[in-house]
């Protein structure tokens, strides 16, 4: 169950701000203005850094000079991994 929420908050922008904040929105899904707000301002930091180690660890694996079957077992588990998290970025 969901916390009550009894608490308002109004938000003046300007044109240009408004203008980002729904641009924002849209590319992030069909959400309600409220939801994307509370997503972006309350959830854990985007994880574009786990998403650079993530490729960084799976050029490593593809530069190596013999691909065992067990890395490339690896190598499907990183990009699992980096598939997560990509679409944890998306939604937030």
């Amino acid at each position: 169950m969901t916390a009550r929420r009894d608490k308002l908050v109004k938000v003046r922008f300007s044109q240009e701000e408004f203008a980002l904040l729904e641009t924002l929105r849209r590319t992030a899904g069909s959400e309600g203005r409220s939801v994307f707000i509370r997503r972006r301002t309350l959830e854990p930091e985007i994880g574009t850094r786990a998403i650079a180690d993530l490729i960084g660890q799976v050029g490593v694996t593809l530069n190596t000079e013999d691909i065992a079957p067990k890395q490339l077992d690896h190598l499907a588990l990183l990009l699992d991994g980096l598939t997560q998290e990509l679409r944890r970025v998306k939604k937030s």
